[in-house]
């Protein structure tokens, strides 16, 4: 998949994220402990990602660009787990340097599945 699609998906999927994020942190910040904060910014990050990928095949930066993942093997619907290794693997620090090597990330490769037009 090209790279700029990658770039577009990336931008409006941290937009979204950056809306649903405050929005938790503004109906919490009564209740909730400054000090969870990161922990919740985590958390609203892989959730976005995972429950996106996971019943849609796709996130809205995703459904933007007009793309979505893929079992690499059968082009279906990926299956739980590798929705599930995707996932995590984006919460790792050096995760972005995997473009550098290569037009897949680190979470296409381990996880067996490829982005393509829908």
């Amino acid at each position: 998949m090209n790279f700029k699609y990658r770039i577009a998906n990336f931008f409006i999927d941290m937009g979204c994220y950056l809306i649903f994020s405050l929005a938790i942190i503004f109906l919490t910040k009564e209740i909730i402990d400054v000090s969870y904060v990161r922990d919740i910014l985590l958390g609203v990050y892989f959730l976005y990602y995972f429950c996106s990928e996971l019943f849609f095949g796709k996130t809205i930066g995703k459904a933007f660009t007009k793309t979505k993942v893929v079992d690499k093997n059968t082009l279906g619907k990926p299956k739980f787990y590798q929705i599930l290794i995707r996932s995590l693997l984006r919460g790792l620090p050096f995760y972005f340097i995997s473009y550098f090597i290569t037009e897949k990330g680190l979470h296409d490769h381990l996880s067996q599945t490829i982005l393509i037009k829908s």
